[in-house]
């Protein structure tokens, strides 16, 4: 964990709160408290749909440069969504209450984080030690809560209890960043005037905006492999293998510190060779990754082989969540955190869309049609990988012959 700052910390709320404090809390309580699959849904929804948020939290943060105050409000309103569901009852409003907030907060920190080590990198390498610590924080957290809560549940912690475990860890990563802040952003202010730099940049920003778009589109398609199979994971590998496992906190840490070590090499590979060689790297792996699902999925195959997928999996989705952001400041036209919340939206649409879709194929043809699903869903992403190079190639030398 090189080049880290006190202040990356912010991004173990995530891992805290966006990864083991919904799957190994929230979703467990729901159904003790209300015994309601639907509320869970719903709950779920909300959490998904903050993502239509983000271009709006990007570019206030932009418009009015509080960015750093923005990051902390994020911190204090996971802390909040933890202190209400703690004392939540059964009343479906105080769910939808807390899936908001957790969303909310989630998708702040998605923005402003990146946007920050983005913003104060001087060069590549400063960029790729920046996200790459960013992100191992992240599963730093991931780290430290799996493990605390695998403690509480040895000596049989109520869940209810367990909860002030993660408030707790909440509260000290806020105290940090309060001590220790990211570095100030200025925006440009021409971004929102649009006076003065449109003469000379006007060419090159039209050509750039059809890399952006397919970047965008890429994104948004490949959500439906990750989102899918990550979320319904466990269950796929039950009903269409027969293989049980937990969604254990014990499991979640342990494939955590395999992502911190894997995070490090990615930020080297792309201090040296920049973000797309190591986001093809990613997107090369969800294909194989698919193909194995789809090929394997009703077959007699060892119970090793769809777990390892899965591990195999997480490592290129913390590689691609590592990348997606400084590839997005290289082709967006947009401020700095604005440009952070389209990506976010697409993000959450791409989840949003590849689950109703997944829903709908479950209903209708069976569990393992999600991995069709999904196949398809990487294939479009990877078309439009390809039409982006092209169309970065060409812009490259129109730029050079003029």
């Amino acid at each position: 964990m090189n080049g880290i700052r006190l202040w990356h910390f912010a991004q173990a709320s995530l891992g805290i709160v966006q990864w083991v404090g919904i799957a190994i809390l929230l979703n467990p309580i729901i159904i003790e408290r209300t015994s309601s699959g639907a509320l869970l849904g719903q709950v779920m929804a909300l959490i998904g749909g903050a993502g239509l948020l983000a271009p709006l939290i990007g570019g206030m943060a932009d418009r009015y440069c509080c960015h750093r105050l923005l990051q902390r409000m994020a911190l204090f309103i996971h802390f909040i969504a933890l202190l209400i569901l703690y004392f939540a009852e059964t009343t479906a409003a105080i769910y939808w209450t807390v899936g908001i907030l957790i969303g909310i907060g989630s998708v702040a920190l998605l923005v402003l984080n990146p946007t920050f080590v983005i913003a104060s990198s001087k060069n590549q390498n400063d960029e790729g030690r920046g996200l790459a610590s960013l992100y191992q924080c992240q599963f730093f957290g991931v780290v430290v809560t799996g493990l605390l809560i695998s403690i509480a549940d040895f000596y049989n912690v109520p869940s209810d209890d367990q909860l002030l475990i993660l408030m707790s860890l909440v509260i000290i990563v806020l105290c940090l960043v309060s001590v220790c802040p990211p570095p100030s952003i200025e925006t440009d202010k021409s971004y929102f005037e649009g006076a003065e730099k449109k003469s000379a940049n006007e060419t090159t920003s039209q050509q750039g905006a059809a890399p952006w778009f397919l970047f965008l589109l890429a994104v948004f398609f490949s959500m439906f492999l990750s989102s899918n199979l990550m979320e319904l994971g466990p269950l796929l590998i039950k009903e269409v293998y027969q293989v049980n496992i937990g969604n254990s906190a014990l499991g979640m840490a342990i494939s955590a510190i395999i992502s911190i070590f894997m995070l490090e090499s990615a930020g080297r590979w792309m201090q040296r060779s920049g973000p797309f060689k190591v986001w093809y790297a990613a997107q090369v792996v969800y294909l194989v990754v698919g193909t194995l699902f789809w090929l394997t999925a009703g077959n007699d195959v060892h119970a090793f082989v769809p777990i390892a997928l899965l591990v195999l999996l997480m490592q290129a989705m913390s590689w691609n969540d590592m990348i997606i952001p400084s590839i997005a400041g290289r082709l967006s036209p947009n401020s700095p955190a604005l440009t952070q919340g389209l990506l976010m939206l697409c993000m959450a649409g791409g989840f949003g869309v590849g689950a109703m879709l997944a829903g709908l194929s479950i209903d209708k043809f069976g569990y393992a049609s999600v991995f069709t699903l999904s196949l398809i869903g990487i294939i479009i992403a990877l078309l439009c990988i390809g039409l982006l190079t092209l169309s970065t190639e060409k812009n490259r030398r129109t730029i050079s012959a003029s």
